[in-house]
């Protein structure tokens, strides 16, 4: 029998044997660098179309990292930069660490030290500060940042590159701005789903960004590719303009699934990093999984999900079926509706099956079928006419024959 491994949650795998002669395919996605150490200072000492960060500063700067905390391996990569900047004559307390997202400490990376990375703020930290004009859009949008970040003489972005529903592509220019733009901004750059449009077509909320980042004078950028296991694939860094082209290129090769033919059985996993924004996740995976599965056929999800949202399980406990639990999520706007709300509409179309940590009964109120551990998740899969496996489900970008 066909054997195939897929990596899910925090560093789980799920070795699974399919019987019978089905139609079978996988998508893997990139491996995990085996020696992460090495291509990070590889990247770093290597930019594309930039002359260095060494060169790009003079002693007395006041250096702003931006991170993506969903960013694999970022102390790692936030140590190499920083010791480029302290080799260039920039002083320990002139190098700052900015997240640009709000996650718990328990999310934080085990290996982040104060002695490698420095001083790190949290993003509310961040927003704390006083907001500073940068500029104006060409439609008169004026541009305010924090002042940690508005004030420096020099800002690097680093995160994760990827596809975005209504951006086309997240990363680069996206990582400082609409992150730490006002509440309101932010809601206009979430607004409205493009799914119609391919990630390349031309989208008015991407070239804001693109503009923002021009007029802010950002210039360097540090970009991950994820692996399939949702840790460091490929890393590059360099302008943002050639950044941005060579990420492309690699998201396209690596996780873009072309003339994808629907299937009867879908079995796609979602890897959780720490720092993994993993409300947006779900709903990243579910929707791949939407457009992969066959009508009334099955999605076999695999995940390590411990808990709901508190705030949440009474109203759906209330809901007297299936169809009034999709129309109390869809009015909530925040990434745990939209993520519920995501599950349930899967299981709305199709047999869902959920492999998690969470009690039986809260996953039969989304009208899902529970699954405790990978041995059942083994025997559910069995017994279908055709099969895709998805490594990364919220890395991929699916089109359709």
């Amino acid at each position: 029998m066909p054997n195939f491994t897929l990596h899910y949650g925090h560093g789980k795998k799920f070795d699974c044997e399919i019987e019978g002669e089905n139609s079978i395919w996988q998508h893997l996605g990139p491996e995990t660098a085996a020696d992460p150490t090495s291509i990070i200072q590889t990247a770093i000492n290597e930019p594309l179309e930039y002359p260095g960060i060494e060169q790009a500063v003079v002693p007395g700067d006041r250096v702003s990292i931006v991170v993506d905390p969903e960013t694999p391996c970022w102390p790692d990569i936030v140590a190499a930069l920083r010791q480029q900047l302290l080799s260039a004559g920039i002083e320990s307390n002139s190098i700052r660490v900015a997240l640009n997202r709000e996650i718990s400490e328990q999310d934080l990376p085990a290996n982040l030290s104060p002695e490698t990375v420095g001083t790190v703020i949290s993003y509310a930290e961040v927003m704390k500060g006083r907001s500073v004009y940068v500029a104006s859009t060409a439609e008169g949008e004026r541009i305010y940042l924090p002042e940690e970040i508005g004030e420096a003489d020099f800002v690097i972005s680093l995160g994760p590159f990827g596809f975005h529903e209504q951006w086309g592509y997240h990363g680069t220019y996206s990582i400082i701005y609409p992150a730490f733009a006002s509440d309101e901004q932010q809601e206009k750059f979430q607004a409205g789903s493009q799914q119609e449009l391919t990630p390349e077509t031309s989208r008015g909320t991407r070239q804001t960004i693109d503009e923002a980042g021009w007029l802010l004078g950002l210039q360097y950028t540090v970009q991950v590719i994820p692996s399939r296991a949702g840790k460091l694939g490929h890393i590059i860094s360099g302008s943002n303009d050639a950044v941005y082209r060579e990420a492309v290129n690699l998201l396209d090769q690596h996780w873009r699934i072309q003339n994808a033919k629907r299937v009867e059985t879908v079995v796609i996993s979602l890897p959780a990093e720490p720092g993994c924004n993993i409300w947006q996740a779900i709903s990243r995976t579910c929707k791949a999984a939407q457009s992969l599965v066959q009508a009334d056929g099955r999605v076999m999800l695999l995940t390590d999900l411990k808990e709901l949202p508190r705030e949440l399980i009474d109203p759906l406990t209330m809901c007297d079926d299936l169809s009034d639990a999709i129309r109390m999520l869809n009015s909530l706007n925040s990434p745990e509706a939209l993520a519920l709300h995501a599950i349930a509409s899967l299981a709305q179309a199709t047999k869902l099956y959920l492999l998690s940590e969470l009690e039986p009964d809260l996953l039969e109120n989304l009208y899902c079928i529970p699954l405790a551990n990978p041995k059942e998740m083994q025997n559910a899969i069995q017994g279908g006419d055709s099969y895709a496996l998805l490594n990364g489900g919220s890395f991929v970008y699916v089109e359709n024959e």
